[in-house]
């Protein structure tokens, strides 16, 4: 038994060989802006924990509603404004649940993704259907498949104007 919130969920678009980022920082891919709303709309009002990369290059996306938990080693890391700061995934589930969250967000990255996974109730996942290459290397999500996850939903979309690759929205629960 943990403590912490009741349900953790991983939220993260990855393509088809779950490239989730490039090494230096950064997504791979341009003009997602479904996957974008997909993340806004799932995420609100919810505690989020994120590794301090991954916080520092979301800030565009984090709303006036999200309460980001930062997660580092960097015990004097400063992320501003009443954001608070974790030093591992186990601190940061005790943070979200003494605030009463009924639920955390794990939004990465990959090593955070990582760590988190043995917690997760459920994964919401943006399959991007096609890949990527990086002229760096590339961070991955990590296997789920032999975590016992079954899926509970699947939303396909096309490309459009704003999309420029076919997407599918996929929910796991265990």
């Amino acid at each position: 038994m943990r403590d912490g919130p009741g349900l953790v969920t991983l939220i993260a678009a990855m393509d088809e060989t779950r490239l989730i980022g490039t090494g230096e920082g950064g997504l791979p891919w341009r003009g997602m802006t479904r996957d974008k709303e997909h993340f806004s709309d799932y995420t609100a009002g919810k505690a989020l924990l994120l590794g301090r990369r991954t916080f520092e290059e979301m800030l565009g996306w984090l709303g006036n509603d999200h309460r980001p938990i930062v997660i580092t080693r960097n015990q004097a890391y400063d992320p501003g404004g009443s954001r608070q700061v974790a030093g591992d995934i186990e601190e940061a589930l005790t943070l979200a649940g003494s605030h009463g969250d009924n639920e955390v967000v794990v939004c990465g990255g990959a090593a955070i993704y990582r760590l988190a996974l043995p917690f997760a109730d459920r994964l919401v996942l943006t399959l991007l259907h096609g890949s990527f290459d990086t002229d760096v290397p590339g961070v991955y999500f990590p296997g789920w498949e032999n975590a016992n996850f079954k899926e509970v939903k699947r939303e396909r979309f096309t490309a459009d104007a704003e999309n420029p690759l076919s997407m599918t929205f996929l929910y796991l629960a265990r």
